[in-house]
């Protein structure tokens, strides 16, 4: 069980990889970074950009104008974050209740930092 395991991660590193080399020979500008430190215009990653047009689409409704901010930021700034978005969109109606309360999870812990 662990070498499967091993092996499974091995592909989701390597896929990564991937998506990050192909990332960089397509790099373009996304957001501009929130830290008062760090103003440059940094590079987005494919999924966070898929998941930001994703909750764009399907869910800132659910969301005020400041909370679509900071979920905008999450999806950007952790690759995770936006992975597990894009699989809840994956079948938007079956999963639309479990997709916003998650998204009412991240920002109530948003919220609480």
């Amino acid at each position: 069980m662990i070498g499967r395991l091993e092996h499974q991660l091995e592909g989701i590193q390597a896929e990564f990889r991937e998506t990050w080399k192909g990332e960089k020979s397509t790099m373009s500008e996304g957001s501009v970074a929130t830290s008062p430190s760090a103003m440059a215009r940094i590079p987005t990653h494919l999924l966070s950009r898929k998941a930001r047009e994703q909750f764009l689409k399907l869910d800132m409704a659910l969301v005020s104008p400041d909370e679509l901010a900071c979920f905008l930021d999450l999806l950007t700034d952790n690759v995770i974050f936006a992975d597990t978005y894009l699989s809840l969109t994956k079948d938007p109606v079956r999963f639309a209740a479990g997709r916003k309360a998650w998204i009412e999870l991240r920002l109530k812990e948003i919220r609480e930092t």
